[in-house]
């Protein structure tokens, strides 16, 4: 990672980041990533921007077991997410936010949005809702003052997407224009990031549709006819191993195969718990690069 950081040429970094890393508290260090920059777009799951948003406003994820009896939880309103709990009255208000926000937004008459665009929405509405001690380790609330784009291309596929969908169906009982998400647009915005960039490097949080849609970015490019699209860097964290086939255990040597790696290029992978690895490896990273300080911020204009 510090070789990618220092190189001369200042790669794009994107930044993988499946599961729901923010309830297992690794906000902050995702957090300190984006203002150390360490790295210039993320990628996420839903779940994770979700739970970001919910503690930006003040609530909160608690320590829980999981060996508690699920029914009793469902019957007190309480998710759980292994050992950790959350409010799932508290949710339903934060849903309610969300579809007011999306109210305003499709009050714009703009045809479709990113989900890059509705991010940095977000990170707006917290800048003017949140209170500075539960904003200040915010992934969307620091991105959106860092200008560092996020895009979550399967937003359908969490409580965001489910907050939007409920304002859909009000807006559509009302026949009024809803506010619509284009997830070709996220491919269209990404791929813009991706061509302009001399290099690029990768980091993977686990796998899932964050890895692959940074992965498809080379891909993309390589159907474009833009030579020399592979992604020169990559290192991920993940528990998963590559013999059973699935994507978060995908090696980047299996990545050359399609393009989306490059021969000779400079990987490496962490078989760790990630909430264990990550912390230690962005620390020790913070502490080796001499170099940091002085790398460019990327400014990315939509």
């Amino acid at each position: 990672m510090v070789a990618m950081l220092e190189d001369p040429k200042r790669p794009t970094v994107f930044f993988g980041l499946a599961g729901a890393m923010v309830p297992a508290g690794m906000k902050g260090v995702v957090s300190t990533m984006v203002r150390r920059n360490m790295i210039d777009v993320i990628v996420s799951t839903g779940a994770n921007m979700y739970h970001d948003l919910v503690e930006a406003l003040g609530e909160h994820h608690y320590l829980g077991s999981p060996d508690m009896d699920d029914r009793i939880l469902r019957e007190e309103s309480i998710d759980r997410i292994y050992d950790t709990y959350a409010d799932e009255t508290k949710f339903r208000m934060i849903d309610n936010r969300i579809m007011l926000l999306a109210d305003q937004l499709a009050e714009q008459n703009i045809d479709t949005f990113s989900s890059r665009f509705f991010l940095n929405q977000l990170g707006d509405f917290i800048d003017k809702e949140g209170k500075v001690e539960d904003k200040k380790d915010s992934i969307i609330w620091n991105c959106w003052r860092d200008e560092v784009p996020i895009f979550v291309p399967a937003l359908n596929d969490s409580s965001l997407g489910l907050a939007l969908t409920q304002h859909h169906i009000k807006f559509v009982e009302k026949k009024k224009n809803p506010f619509v998400i284009d997830q070709i647009k996220d491919n269209y915005e990404i791929f813009s990031i991706k061509r302009m960039a001399p290099k690029t490097g990768v980091i993977y949080i686990g796998g899932g549709v964050p890895k692959n849609y940074i992965q498809q970015t080379a891909y993309l490019q390589d159907l474009f006819g833009i030579p020399d699209a592979s992604h020169d860097y990559g290192f991920q964290i993940t528990t998963d191993s590559p013999h059973w086939g699935g994507l978060s255990g995908c090696t980047f040597m299996e990545g050359i195969s399609w393009g989306k790696e490059k021969v000779g290029g400079n990987y490496a992978t962490c078989y760790c718990d990630a909430t264990i690895a990550l912390p230690l490896i962005v620390k020790t990273t913070l502490e080796r690069s001499k170099k940091l300080e002085k790398r460019s911020k990327l400014r990315l204009k939509f």
